[in-house]
């Protein structure tokens, strides 16, 4: 016995069954796949540098009262791992934006490319980022958060099982 509205015998809806979606339209092609992954990492380094730049700059706040007494040095190691924790949460959502983990990589590159490059003396003989404790805590801390954040944005493909074919 049929449904009055074409459904299967016995279904007990009247909804008529979804079509499925035509071959290819799903996802891009290979080429047009590997094209788009190459432009978003030209897009994201520059992105990535310019947030070490931000960054590094602003680290130097860290230090500026440090010797007004424990709350200030509270506050500042408070605002550091602020700073990391976003840090890391702005590595894993360019990951999560772009479905690639080498998207990831390459905002990750160009943070550590501008960060290895202030570590070094500039022509004036000042440095960028100074022997301070802070300091030390922001370099190896943005390294840090980086590294996870890059790992970390790839295991989402590992831990998916294939499903079992019926």
């Amino acid at each position: 016995m049929s449904d009055a509205m074409g459904g299967a015998a016995g279904s007990g809806y009247g909804v008529a069954p979804i079509p499925a979606a035509p071959a290819g339209s799903a996802r891009p092609t290979g080429v047009v796949s590997a094209v788009l992954t190459v432009l978003t990492c030209v897009v994201l380094v520059p992105l990535g540098a310019g947030a070490g730049l931000l960054g590094s700059f602003g680290a130097g706040w860290l230090t500026r009262y440090w010797d007004a007494g424990p709350t200030a040095q509270g506050l500042a190691g408070a605002g550091l791992l602020a700073f990391v924790a976003l840090l890391y949460g702005l590595c894993r959502l360019v990951a999560w934006g772009s479905r690639r983990q080498s998207a990831a990589l390459a905002f990750a590159a160009g943070y550590l490319a501008v960060l290895v490059v202030l570590v070094a003396y500039v022509p004036g003989g000042d440095v960028v980022i100074t022997g301070h404790l802070m300091h030390y805590g922001y370099l190896f801390g943005t390294m840090l958060a980086l590294v996870i954040g890059v790992v970390h944005s790839g295991l989402g493909r590992l831990s998916h099982p294939a499903s079992p074919a019926r």
